[in-house]
């Protein structure tokens, strides 16, 4: 309690710091706004990048036209500036502007095209800036060279503040419980385990939430993580495509193709990913009564992943201010494991039995999805509807053999089924040029069932599983600039059951049922400092949910010494968090910093004993209790020289777990300080090569009954741009330095350590390539499947 109320007051004091310093560098700001226009026919600009920079030539505020070409830059210092208009296919116009007064219309100014980038846009830019807003981040890795020929996991590797671990586990901020969207719609399956194979070419942006606003669903302690997938918007015939391959039976490949004509614009595109990788996997179980003998499992792994998807599409522009949009998409995963494990036990340093042991799994998953977006543009607001089904099928299956102990030999199938499905309903309103509202609706449901057949030694045990999800919400923000300051408050009401019945042959039938309202509320402040400095402080209130798995009493076994069963009492889990933000930008650096604190009761998490009778390791599902997470991370980008460029993270957090029992907390001699770095440096060389080398480290971690020993790797990637560089060839070495991954699990009367060492190094050779007509500018529309959480 000591650190919590030390932790809380540490923000309060910043946040008080900020408000001061605010008011004493109170100046006179001013707003401006205008249209751009074609210089030809005099049509509006839609999506032109209208920047004003100051003196020093750095941009103090911007943003993009809407498809009327209309812009607003707001609370600009009084002085002078330069107003700069970029758009592709267009000549840049740079114009003096002085600001004199609290609002300055420039009116209609004239952009003229550039002939030669009509003909066919040439794309080269790399981007791998962070764009940071009041309630949200967004990492653009469209082009980056870390993002050709490498999964969607490996990229999610790079970005600050993100931890991705040897199962694919995905974690923000220390927190494993993290809300992973694609295109802004959840996935019935683990995109942990989809993020694997899916090709980081198909992915346009990553966007990062850590404090999600009123309108985001609340989910996921330490926020949301949505992987936005490609899409063009470029008029005529155009398109990307890129295809891969890694030593030991990697491959992947990906093809986009957009046409826009008149009111039409139809996309389609699909992707594919393979991977194969041999591992080392061991395992080693001491125990506290030295008479029991330990054990000890040494294992060769084999883990195979497959995805492949295709989407299809159009948008249908009724009028200036309506839009249609209708997608269809289809998708099948394959993914499994073969292992080979000797089994050992040790009496000292002795052998006293030895045994081998053959594990395989198999998971195969095949779905489809289907989405109907609507979108009308008023004066002042806007109304989005969004109707989303997705409805597929998956077949688990894991089996143990082993040499001699054959009553131990088991197997697992689970035959699941799902439909999900959800309506949401969205509109802003601007009120003023200070100050807009926005509310909306959302409805989900979600339908699944399970067979499940467990046979442990021929003995044969049948189960059928059947889970309904209801979740109703409602939600309102309000936002106002006040000078300096961007201030948005607001709410979310839920209403939610989750029900779930378990039958057996024998009759002894399992049902659980848990209904809650829930509260929501989130808090967003904004403060610009001067031309450079921005300052933000941010809260909200987010739950994390048990998974309808996790709350399945039904033994499931991976191996003879490892089986898990899920926990029925489950409850949902809240959290408080607070963030204070600060980001300056001037000329070649960029530095972003963050203090945040989160409080979070009822955590779920993933806990484990040992059963003396079966002499296996249990894993199961339990509330703990209370956390507090405390801690910063630090994130800079810095250009040396034209031709050197760094980005560099550092993120450290304190973990503190309060068990209300005491059974499955980690001994109090374990360091609650946790920290990971990161670093990526690029170089640009003669010839179009580039250069990238990438670094991540770990120190030694902790949650719960775990200890993750401190974990490294170091990628190296080089880039050759071609074909008037509209293509390029890359060639990268993944780790070729890989420290594995060690873990140290603290039960009471039991400690176990696993040992995982993924097949190292990666060569990876891969091509891509784009084409297509000019981009459309003077009848620009916003495209609204492209699944970014606007």
């Amino acid at each position: 309690m000591k650190t919590l109320n030390f932790s809380v007051n540490l923000i309060l004091l910043l946040f008080v710091s900020m408000l001061t310093l605010a008011n004493d560098n109170a100046d006179k700001n001013g707003n401006i706004k205008g249209q751009i226009i074609d210089q030809k026919d005099g049509s509006p600009v839609g999506y032109a990048t209208v920047s004003l920079n100051n003196k020093e030539n750095v941009s103090v505020g911007g943003g993009l036209t809407d498809n009327e070409g209309r812009f607003r830059i707001k609370n600009i210092p009084y002085g002078n500036y330069t107003l700069v208009v970029q758009f592709v296919g267009y000549n840049t116009l740079q114009q003096s502007l002085k600001i004199t007064s609290p609002n300055t219309d420039v009116g209609q100014i004239s952009i003229s095209e550039n002939v030669e980038q009509l003909d066919e846009v040439e794309v080269r830019a790399e981007k791998t800036s962070i764009e940071r807003s009041i309630d949200k981040k967004v990492v653009n890795v469209s082009d980056a060279m870390i993002a050709e020929g490498n999964s969607v996991s490996e990229v999610l590797q790079t970005i600050p503040e993100i931890s991705v671990g040897s199962d694919g586990a995905i974690s923000l901020r220390g927190e494993s419980n993290v809300r992973v969207l694609i295109d802004g719609k959840p996935s019935q399956i683990d995109p942990a385990q989809i993020f694997q194979t899916l090709p980081a070419g198909s992915i346009e942006k990553i966007e990062v939430i850590t404090n999600p606003s009123a309108k985001y669903d609340p989910d996921g302690l330490s926020g949301i993580i949505n992987v936005i997938t490609k899409k063009d918007k470029m008029k005529g015939l155009n398109g990307s495509a890129n295809i891969g391959a890694g030593s030991g039976e990697k491959y992947n490949g990906y093809l986009g193709l957009n046409y826009r004509i008149k009111k039409f614009n139809f996309f389609g595109q699909g992707s594919y990913g393979e991977n194969r990788f041999e591992n080392q996997k061991d395992l080693k179980r001491i125990y506290a009564d030295e008479t029991i003998p330990t054990f000890d499992q040494e294992g060769e792994n084999i883990r195979k992943g497959r995805y492949y998807n295709t989407k299809f599409g159009a948008d249908y522009f009724l009028d200036s201010t309506n839009t249609i949009t209708l997608f269809a998409e289809i998708w099948n995963w394959k993914g499994g494991e073969e292992n080979l494990y000797i089994n050992n036990n040790l009496q000292g340093d002795q052998i006293i039995s030895s045994q081998k042991e053959f594990g395989d799994q198999k998971n195969q998953a095949q779905g489809y999805s289907l989405s109907l977006n609507h979108r009308k543009e008023f004066k002042k607001g806007i109304l989005e509807s969004d109707g989303y089904f997705n409805g597929g099928e998956s077949d688990f299956s894991t089996s143990s053999t082993l040499e001699q102990d054959k009553d131990r030999n088991s197997s697992v199938n689970t035959d699941a089924r799902w439909n999900y499905a959800s309506l949401k309903i969205d509109y802003s309103h601007e009120i003023n040029e200070k100050s807009s509202f926005e509310t909306g609706y959302k409805g989900e449901l979600l339908d699944a069932s399970a067979q499940i057949s467990n046979n442990l030694g021929g003995v044969i045990n049948n189960y059928s599983y059947d889970y309904d999800q209801y979740i109703n919400s409602l939600y309102g923000s309000y936002s106002i600039t006040l000078g300096q300051y961007s201030i948005k408050a607001g709410v979310r009401g839920e209403v939610a059951t989750i029900d779930g019945t378990v039958k057996t042959e024998s009759g002894q039938d399992t049902t659980y049922n848990i209904n809650y309202a829930s509260l929501f509320p989130t808090l967003h402040i904004q403060r610009k400092l001067g031309d450079f400095n921005t300052l933000g402080v941010s809260y909200s209130r987010r739950i994390n949910r048990p998974g309808i798995f996790n709350m399945l009493p039904i033994e499931q076994r991976s191996n003879s010494s490892t089986v898990s069963v899920g926990n029925p009492n489950l409850q949902p889990s809240y959290t408080n968090s607070i963030s204070l933000d600060h980001g300056y930008n001037k000329g070649k650096l960029g530095l972003n910093t963050s203090v945040y604190v989160r409080h979070s009761t009822d955590i779920i998490r993933n806990v484990s004993r040992y059963d003396s009778l079966e002499d296996l390791t249990v894993y199961t599902w339990a509330n703990l209790g209370s956390s507090l997470t405390g801690g910063a991370s630090i994130s800079a980008n810095y250009q040396i020289a034209k031709w050197w460029n760094i980005d560099a993270n550092l993120n450290f957090f304190y973990l503190e777990i309060q068990d209300d029992n005491e059974e499955f907390t980690v001994p109090s001699d374990a360091n609650p300080i946790n920290w990971t770095a990161k670093l990526n440096t690029r170089f640009t060389l003669p010839k179009h090569f580039t250069i990238q080398i990438m670094g991540r480290y770990a120190g030694q971690q902790y949650d719960a009954q775990n200890i993750t020993q401190p974990t490294y790797a170091l990628n190296v990637a080089v880039k050759k741009a071609i074909l008037k560089r509209k293509g390029s060839i890359s060639f990268k070495v993944d780790d070729i330095v890989n420290s594995g991954f060690t873990k140290d699990v603290f039960g009471r009367n039991f400690q176990e350590q696993t040992y995982y060492l993924q097949e190292r190094p990666v060569y990876r050779l891969s091509f891509s390539y784009a084409f297509g007509g000019q981009f459309q500018g003077r009848k620009a529309r916003k495209l609204h499947s492209s699944g970014g959480m606007n």
